[in-house]
């Protein structure tokens, strides 16, 4: 069923304020869903939802310059470009998730190959245009049509649907590599969750981009999370993710994310649940090894990694060698200290201050033994405490809180979720494993697997 929700509420959206040009953005407004090449004087007022980078193409006419950006009302969502001129002008005025009126521009059918709106139309804004911000209270309210996760069981993959769903677990950030297009080989974040409601199945949902914080792994109460238009993937059975243009709301004021959260509160939260996905929560969590286990299943060998859990102690931090290194905080990439400034070789130019991100080598042990596993920045966080930069300034000072924070960091329990795969180097094969997450272990979730793995055994 749908619904109607607030447009202003919990999104975890970046953007400022920003003076707007008014420029008599008045008048009667339309829908976007009602925006055609043959209406020639039109308003239309939303929230901007995407808004791209600045770049610069080449064509026949020479060089140019350009930036996109998706506005959004109840009726649906439409993609504008501006051009030159026109793109310097309104770059730094416009900001994601603010609300604006919007009045001039050329409307033309939409190109499905770069334009991943609804809209069979974009627009191109010129001089004419004009755009006046608006109160957050003036928003349109979304018009949601919901799916249920039985429904997205059988709905065909890169569909987009609307989901409101009972968030019941939230993994750490992990990071993943851009393979390709021009992000390609960028690191970017993303967030793991997993989704119930009424009909007993789990689906994982990933956070991306600016989405990623608007739950976290301490978020309390399991809320409810309300997304228009997430994309349906196969990947590993059935799974969501949030796309540029999704909008994420926490809790919203309508009746169907009041229903689920009644039933989770009263039924669901000792409920037991089928999971679409593999990779974490319900029946699909990655499998639980030992340190024996990689080498004895030879995990890794395959063409894909093998992703697992194991649980464990960290025994032995390596920090007398690299640990972290400089990167340049926007892209993250290594810089190279020349003086008090840092050379960014990707981008060929001198910034002044750097920031250092974990690059760690430890070994972790259980029971059955012990293997030597990387972890990076967000990993490094969890499991130390301390931000590289933090412990940069603790070495430079000669403190010995420098090495009273590796000896404080070891022999302490955690749940980890690893990524093994064989890696080739100097001409020999051998497994590298990988941190993904860092979990402190949950006593009572731990005591809950015990139960589960007695019953299945006795059959209870």
């Amino acid at each position: 069923g749908g619904g109607g929700g607030g447009y202003g509420g919990n999104y975890g959206r970046g953007g400022g304020s920003g003076a707007v040009e008014r420029n008599n953005a008045t008048g009667p407004t339309i829908e976007i869903a009602s925006l055609t090449p043959y209406i020639n004087s039109w308003t239309i007022q939303g929230r901007l939802t995407v808004k791209s980078g600045l770049r610069t193409y080449k064509n026949a006419r020479g060089e140019g310059r350009l930036f996109n950006i998706d506005l959004m009302d109840s009726s649906g969502d439409i993609r504008g470009t501006f051009f030159n001129d026109d793109a310097d002008k309104w770059f730094n005025i416009l900001n994601p998730n603010k609300v604006y009126k919007v009045r001039g521009g050329t409307i033309k059918n939409a190109n499905p190959q770069y334009n991943q709106t609804k809209s069979d139309y974009e627009i191109t804004f010129n001089r004419d245009t004009a755009f006046e911000m608006l109160p957050d209270s003036q928003a349109p309210a979304i018009r949601y049509n919901f799916k249920s996760i039985n429904d997205i069981e059988r709905t065909d993959p890169n569909v987009v649907v609307d989901i409101v769903a009972i968030v019941q677990e939230a993994a750490p950030l992990s990071q993943v590599v851009v393979k390709s297009g021009a992000n390609a080989g960028n690191t970017i974040n993303k967030r793991d969750v997993v989704l119930v409601d009424q009909g007993n199945k789990t689906i994982k949902l990933t956070l991306w981009d600016d989405h990623k914080d608007v739950v976290t792994e301490t978020t309390p109460n399991n809320p409810v999370i309300a997304i228009k238009g997430c994309r349906v993937s196969d990947f590993g059975g059935r799974s969501l993710s949030t796309t540029r243009s999704s909008m994420v709301e926490l809790n919203p004021d309508v009746g169907e994310a009041h229903a689920v959260k009644g039933w989770y509160d009263m039924q669901g939260q000792g409920a037991t649940f089928q999971s679409l996905s593999t990779g974490m929560g319900g029946g699909g969590k990655d499998p639980r090894k030992t340190c024996a286990a990689i080498r004895d299943e030879q995990l890794g060998h395959k063409e894909k990694p093998d992703y697992f859990t194991l649980r464990g102690w960290v025994t032995y931090f390596k920090h007398d060698g690299t640990w972290c290194y400089a990167a340049n905080p926007e892209t993250k990439k290594k810089v190279v200290q020349q003086g008090d400034q840092w050379f960014d070789e990707v981008q060929d130019r001198i910034i002044d201050r750097c920031e250092r991100r974990y690059v760690l080598s430890l070994s972790c042990s259980d029971l059955t033994g012990s293997h030597w596993f990387s972890a990076f920045d967000d990993q490094g966080k969890a499991l130390l405490g301390k931000s590289a930069d933090e412990l940069q300034v603790l070495k430079e000072e000669g403190s010995n809180d420098f090495e009273g924070t590796f000896q404080e960091a070891i022999f302490k329990p955690y749940i980890f979720k690893a990524r093994a795969k064989v890696e080739t180097w100097q001409d020999e094969k051998r497994v590298k494993c990988t941190l993904m997450e860092v979990n402190a272990l949950d006593w009572k979730a731990g005591a809950q697997e015990i139960r589960d793995l007695i019953r299945t055994e006795f059959n209870l």
